[in-house]
C-alpha cells in the first residue's frame, strides 16, 4: 500500500466517525497538556531553586574541615578515615601538588570581635587570612584596585560596603552616600576579653588594596587579610601561638581546575576522615531531587494519557464492527493482514498525534498563563514588603519552565500511547475471515 492512499485512507475512516474520534483525541489532549504542566512545573520550582546557587560558592571550589573539628560541633565523621586528620601545612602543600588542583590556600577567621571603621561610617564583615601566594590562583576578579595582599593590606568582598551605616543618621550607608573602599584605610577595633571579663581593645589600620567583584557566596561578605597578620591578631585574642605544623588549619579552601572532578575529589576527602562540601554537591543534591520530583509529575499525566489510550482502543474496536465488510472487501482484492494492521495502527496513531499536538499547546498556554499570574502576585506581595518586581537575577521569576525536550517527548509518548492502544484492534481486524466478512449485515 502506498504511502498516499494509506494516509487518504485513514483521513476518510478518521472523518467518518468525527465525533468518536474527537472524543478520543480530547482524552489525549488533556493527558499531554497535564504531561506538559505538570512537568514544567517541575522544571520551573527546579530553576528557581537552583538559579541562584552561585550565592553559596562556584562549582569548582570545595571547602574542607577536619573531621574532629565538625564532630566537635556535632557533626557526624562518614568517612572511612580517621577523625583526627588534620590540615597542616604539610597536608596542604602535598594537597596543591595533585593534578587537576589551581590552588589550595587554608582559611582561618579573626578570633576577636572586630568592629570596621571607615570615617564616620561603622561596619561588620568576617575578617579572614588566606596564603598570599596563591592569591592569584583563586580565581577571584577585583573590581578596584589590585589583586594583591601584602602586609597590612586588605582585599575587601563585594558586598562588604552594605554593612556599613551612619550612626549619626541611623541609615545604611550605601542609602546616604556612594562608599568607594578602594585605596581608602579602614580601622578595625578589636575586643578580647580575659578569664576575668576584663576588655581590652586594639586598633588596626588595614590599608584596601582592591574591592574584589561579586562572586557570590560568603566571599562577597569577608574582608582577607595575609594569613602571618591573622596568625598574629589571633596569638594576641587567644593568649596563645598556634602550632600550625602539629595542629593544623581550622579550613582550607580547595581550587579544581574543572567542576565535574569536584565530587571525586570530595568522597576522597570524605574518606581520609575529613568533611568536605561545595556547591556542586549542593546542585547535584537539587537536580536529583527535582528529577524525581518530575518523574512523579510525569507519572500522573501519563496515568492520564493512558486512559485516553483505552479510549482510542475502545474507538477503534467499535469501529471494527461498523467497518466488517470493508475489512472483508479490502482483504478480498488483495490487502494483507498486515496491510490492515497499518490502516488501524496509523489511524490509533493519527488520534494520538493529533491530540498530542493540541495538550501540547494547551499545556504550553496553560503554563504561561501561570507564569503571568504568579507574577502578578509575586511582583504585588513585593511591593507590599518594600519591593518592587517579581525578579530575580535582573530576570523575571518563571514558576513553570518548559525544556525544549518536553514538548518533543510528549508528542512522542502521545503518538506511541495511541499506536499501542491501537495493537488489539488492530490485531482484531486482521484476523477476520474475509468471506464471513462479507457476509457480515
Amino acid at each position: 500500500m502506498k504511502r498516499s492512499d494509506l494516509l487518504r485512507l485513514v483521513w476518510t475512516n478518521l472523518n467518518r466517525m468525527r465525533f468518536r474520534t474527537v472524543l478520543s483525541a480530547t482524552g489525549v489532549l488533556i493527558g499531554t497538556a497535564a504531561v506538559v504542566i505538570l512537568v514544567s512545573l517541575a522544571a520551573g520550582l527546579q530553576r528557581s531553586a537552583t538559579r541562584d546557587l552561585t550565592s553559596i560558592g562556584p562549582l569548582n571550589e570545595i571547602t574542607v574541615v577536619p573531621g574532629a573539628f565538625f564532630q566537635a560541633f556535632g557533626g557526624s565523621n562518614t568517612g572511612t578515615g580517621r577523625s583526627e586528620n588534620r590540615l597542616t601545612p604539610a597536608f596542604l602543600r602535598e594537597l596543591a601538588r595533585r593534578p587537576g588542583i589551581v590552588a589550595v590556600t587554608p582559611r582561618e577567621t579573626l578570633a576577636a570581635r572586630a568592629t570596621i571603621k571607615f570615617n564616620r561610617l561603622v561596619g561588620s564583615g568576617s575578617v579572614v587570612g588566606v596564603d598570599t601566594k596563591v592569591i592569584r590562583s583563586l580565581g577571584w576578579e577585583v573590581e578596584n584596585g589590585a589583586l594583591q595582599l601584602g602586609r597590612g593590606q586588605a582585599l575587601v568582598g563585594a558586598r562588604v560596603v552594605d554593612s556599613f551605616i551612619d550612626p549619626r543618621r541611623r541609615a545604611v550607608a550605601s542609602t546616604v552616600e556612594e562608599v568607594d573602599l578602594q585605596g581608602q584605610t579602614l580601622t578595625l577595633e578589636l575586643t578580647r576579653f580575659t578569664n576575668e571579663g576584663e576588655a581590652t581593645d586594639r586598633n588596626i589600620r588595614l590599608r584596601v588594596a582592591g574591592v574584589l567583584a561579586e562572586r557570590g557566596g560568603a566571599i562577597d561578605y569577608s574582608i582577607f587579610i595575609a594569613m602571618p597578620d591573622l596568625e598574629e591578631l589571633n596569638s594576641w585574642a587567644t593568649g596563645r601561638r598556634v602550632n600550625r605544623e602539629r595542629e593544623g588549619y581550622s579550613q582550607a579552601t580547595i581550587v579544581v581546575e574543572r567542576a565535574d572532578h569536584v565530587l571525586g575529589l570530595e568522597q576522597e576527602l570524605l574518606n581520609q576522615g575529613f568533611f568536605a562540601f561545595s556547591a556542586r554537591t549542593v546542585l547535584q543534591q537539587i537536580n536529583t531531587i527535582f528529577l524525581v520530583i518530575q518523574a512523579i509529575m510525569g507519572g500522573i499525566g501519563g496515568i492520564a494519557l493512558i486512559v485516553a489510550g483505552l479510549g482510542i482502543a475502545n474507538t477503534l474496536t467499535m469501529a471494527i464492527y461498523e467497518r466488517t465488510r470493508e475489512i472483508g472487501l479490502m482483504k478480498a482484492v488483495g490487502a494483507t493482514n498486515r496491510d490492515v494492521m497499518t490502516v488501524f495502527l496509523a489511524e490509533a496513531g493519527a488520534i494520538g498525534a493529533t491530540g498530542g499536538i493540541g495538550g501540547i499547546a494547551v499545556g504550553i498556554f496553560v503554563s504561561q498563563m501561570i507564569n503571568i499570574i504568579a507574577r502578578a502576585y509575586i511582583t504585588a506581595q513585593a511591593t507590599g514588603t518594600g519591593g518592587t518586581s517579581a525578579t530575580a537575577g535582573g530576570g523575571p521569576i518563571d514558576v513553570v519552565a518548559i525544556p525544549l525536550w518536553l514538548p518533543i517527548f510528549a508528542l512522542l509518548f502521545a503518538t506511541g500511547m495511541g499506536v499501542l492502544s491501537g495493537i488489539y484492534p488492530a490485531q482484531r481486524a486482521a484476523s477476520l475471515d474475509p468471506v464471513a466478512a462479507l457476509r457480515h449485515e
